[in-house]
């Protein structure tokens, strides 16, 4: 075989197990729930939970609640006629957590600071996490829902029929002044439309960015009944609590719609909001020993959701030797993919992109490695690390998630590479943040498996470490059956080989390292993946 005939096959080969890794991830999208939403009830006094099948419960009562939001641990916050509560995961209530208030629509913003229309004064309220409550804007007459966009201007609606964008400090002015009957909830989607619920009027109607209008959204059947509470699930679908319909549609994003909860004379529907996920991925990266041909490194991950997603993604070696690695790969190149062909390359980072990458504040420290800022639809995507060349050394391959939106997320890290003994074992790194308590998370390590695609010197008897950012080993596996193999079938995750390992671990927001190794120091090519499950 021809030289260019060897790389040829190599690409192939390379693009092959880039797929095999996307087709191991797509489970995991699977897998992947939307959180449970949540209804203020109204005037029944009880705040409904609705399971992602619509099941209901009781979640709280007795509790005169309305308007609600979440702040990112997890804590829902309801408006009541005289005050706001807290409500804890648990469901305790500090009825009393904002006072001197007649509240109605709620939001968050990035810093974590609660806003409420309060229709008493015709004023919007800022609510720090302690609870100190600072008048925002004035005068909002009526305000009943409020939504942020991604740019921090919040958006209140007011029930003479206007809708008003407030800046960062407190400057009000019109944004839409026509058109609305009574409009109430609101929502942004993950390109930036705004959703205005026109209660009296019985639609939802749809406005761009720059408040040009969009036209009515949906198709209903029967027709919409007093819509009035509005919220996004992480799949981009709208969900619309009727007033007097006293019910709750599912609308997918082409506009077709169901009845996620049917009418039920029994249930006030309130405010609707869904609980914030687990703690997001927001850094993936793998350490190990780069090769030549199929020993080069191959860094998988994907994007979910249905918004778009900025990413760092980084190729190191020199800087290794900071922290006492030897034999560091010395000028390393990154090529990344998606789920059919390169879409970006890079070997030295200020060749290209050096003032976007620098104000990211995400530079490699060496010239010599590399570095790519790129915005990605969701889907699968690998990374491919390799030395410039045809060199060898300890490298690092990294993914940074810039864009932390409530529409997309970057989840999983999955290495493919050459896994040696001593400092050369594979470290995948990941660190979770933000969300609503713990995550679960699945770690294997693969290396018969990868026979069938074509890898030959793959690692025998892989062995996995999960260690925490003490540099305490929280959970190890040699072999997955030899413990929790009846929690790790039922993630649909267990390895196709007995020898692999696997391992199922619930951690909170914090660093942590997945290590695979040779069982009694093997080496061989392996594979070395994270599952974040919920």
């Amino acid at each position: 075989m021809g030289e260019t005939q060897k790389m040829k096959h190599l690409f192939k080969t390379i693009v092959f197990a880039a797929s095999f890794l996307a087709a191991e991830f797509s489970l995991t999208s699977v897998q992947a729930a939307a959180g449970d939403l949540y209804d203020g009830g109204l005037n029944n006094h009880i705040i409904y939970k609705f399971t992602p099948a619509g099941v209901k419960s009781n979640f709280v009562s007795p509790i005169d609640a309305d308007w609600l939001a979440f702040d990112t641990k997890g804590n829902l916050f309801a408006s009541t006629s005289t005050a706001i509560a807290k409500i804890t995961p648990a469901g305790s209530i500090t009825p009393s957590f904002a006072t001197g208030l007649t509240p109605t629509g709620l939001a968050f913003d990035a810093a974590g600071n609660l806003y409420a229309g309060d229709s008493g004064t015709n004023k919007i309220v800022k609510i720090t996490p302690t609870g100190t409550v600072t008048q925002f804007a004035s005068p909002v007459p009526a305000p009943t829902g409020l939504a942020f966009d991604r740019a921090g201007n919040l958006y209140v609606a007011e029930q003479s029929g206007v809708i008003v964008k407030i800046t960062s400090n407190g400057n009000v002015s019109s944004f839409i002044s026509s058109g609305l009957n009574l409009p109430e909830g609101l929502a942004f989607d993950g390109a930036g439309n705004l959703y205005v619920a026109d209660l009296n009027s019985n639609t939802i109607r749809k406005y761009s960015s720059n408040g040009s209008f969009l036209g009515t959204f949906g198709m209903y059947n029967p027709a919409l009944n007093a819509p009035r509470s509005l919220a996004f699930d992480r799949d981009g679908n709208l969900f619309i609590g009727e007033f007097s319909g006293k019910s709750i549609r599912k609308v997918a994003p082409n506009g077709s719609s169901t009845f996620f909860f049917s009418p039920d004379p029994n249930t006030f529907i309130g405010g609707l909001a869904f609980e914030p996920p687990t703690a997001q991925v927001t850094n993936i990266s793998t350490r190990a020993s780069v090769k030549t041909g199929l020993g080069v490194t191959i860094g998988g991950f994907i994007v979910t959701g249905t918004d778009t997603k900025q990413v760092v993604v980084r190729g190191l070696g020199p800087t290794l030797m900071q922290f006492g690695v030897s034999g560091v790969l010395a000028d390393p190149t990154l090529n990344l993919h998606d789920s059919t062909s390169s879409i970006a390359t890079n070997d030295n980072w200020k060749d290209t992109q050096q003032a976007a990458i620098q104000a990211t504040g995400l530079a490699p420290p060496n010239d010599s490695e590399s570095a790519i800022l790129i915005t990605l639809q969701p889907g699968n995507y690998t990374a491919i690390l390799a030395g410039k060349n045809g060199t060898t050394g300890i490298g690092l391959v990294e993914v940074y998630d810039i864009t932390t939106g409530a529409f997309a997320e970057l989840t999983n890290v999955s290495t493919r590479g050459f896994v040696g003994s001593g400092q050369s074992v594979m470290i995948a790194g990941f660190i979770t943040s933000g969300g609503n308590g713990s995550t679960q998370v699945v770690v294997r390590g693969l290396g018969p498996t990868l026979a069938q695609f074509g890898v030959s010197g793959a690692l025998a008897d892989p062995v996995v470490a999960l260690v925490d950012s003490n540099g305490t080993v929280i959970q190890s596996n040699n072999n997955w059956k030899d413990t929790q193999q009846a929690a790790i079938q039922a993630t649909g995750l267990a390895p196709p080989n007995n020898l692999e390992a696997a391992l199922l671990a619930t951690v909170t927001a914090g660093n942590y390292t997945a290590i695979l190794s040779g069982n009694g120091g093997g080496t061989g090519i392996g594979l070395v993946e994270v599952y974040k499950l919920r």
